[in-house]
This record gives C-alpha cells, structure tokens and sequence, in this order.
C-alpha cells in the first residue's frame, strides 16, 4: 500500500513571502495587482493541502482533512489567507466597477473553500455576488428617469408647490 504524498511544508522565508503577499492584498487598491497576490496565496494553500491519494479505497472526507491538513505548527492558514485576498480584491473591483473581476474573485472563494471551516468566507463571497447582481440589474435599467424629491417643509417648496427633481 503506498501512503499519501505529503503536503509540501513551508519554510520561514516562504511563509514570510506568503504573509507579505496577504498583507500586500489586504492593504491593496490596485485590483490587478491583488489579483496577483489571490493567485499566489491559492497556489500555496492548495500545494499544502494534497488529496489522499494511492489508496485502495476511499476514505471519507472528515481523514483526507485530517491526513491533508498543513503541519500543526503553521499559525496562520493559507487556504484563509486565499480566502480573504480574494474577497478583499472582490470588494475592492466591485468599487472600481469591474464587475466581471469582482465575480471572478468571490466565485473563487465559492468553488475553493467548500470546506466548512470556510463557512464565513463562502458567506461574505455570496453577499458580495449579490452585490454584483444587484449593480449589473441597475445598469441594465439606467433608462430610468431621476427619483423625484416631494420636500416635507413647505419653506423649502416651490411656490407653486409641484415636485422638486433630485440633481446629483
């Protein structure tokens, strides 16, 4: 019977390059650039976190965890470091408008976190798709006219006491 490949761990010059990539996206604006910084950290998270392979039989899900987990005296999580890179690019593409790298990024969060110990990053990934959906329906119907303003006081009513339009 062959065992499992072990996950490749990592070294202190490795992890500390991995922790400056996170914090690069964290701290990031450029959505390109974090957009960089997500691939890294999911390159890395998923090279620690190999399937249990060369099995004779399958194992269920809760061993291959268990057997694939990252050494224990590894601090910080790379998979949750991917997790948070990418729903901070998403965040920060949603307000630059770029709705298609905002639906790239939370999706990513969704197809490689289905882990439950992930439960809050799918969370947040979902509230951000929302976000996108609503955006792209408000921009599908941007024939819409101006909402109207009624004021409530009648000192700052128009004398002729008809609807004041809203301005930008």
């Amino acid at each position: 019977m062959q065992l499992p490949d072990k996950p490749a761990l990592l070294d202190n010059a490795a992890f500390m390059s991995l922790w400056d990539a996170y914090r690069h996206c964290q701290a990031g604006e450029d959505v390109d650039v974090m957009r960089g910084d997500m691939q890294q950290l999911t390159r890395v998270a998923l090279s620690q976190e190999q399937p249990a392979r060369g099995l004779p039989f399958p194992l269920p899900d809760f061993v291959k965890r268990v057997v694939t987990q990252p050494a224990p005296r590894l601090a910080a999580d790379p998979k949750a470091m991917a997790a948070s890179c990418a729903l901070a690019t998403g965040r920060i593409a949603l307000r630059a408008e770029r709705l298609d790298l905002a639906t790239d990024m939370f999706k990513a969060v969704l197809r490689n976190h289905p882990q439950p110990e992930y439960a809050y990053y799918v969370d947040q990934a979902r509230t951000g798709l929302e976000q996108v959906n609503r955006i792209a329906q408000f921009a599908q119907h941007g024939d819409v006219p101006a909402p109207v303003v009624i004021p409530i006081s009648s000192a700052s009513a128009s004398r002729t006491g008809a609807p004041v339009p809203f301005e930008d």
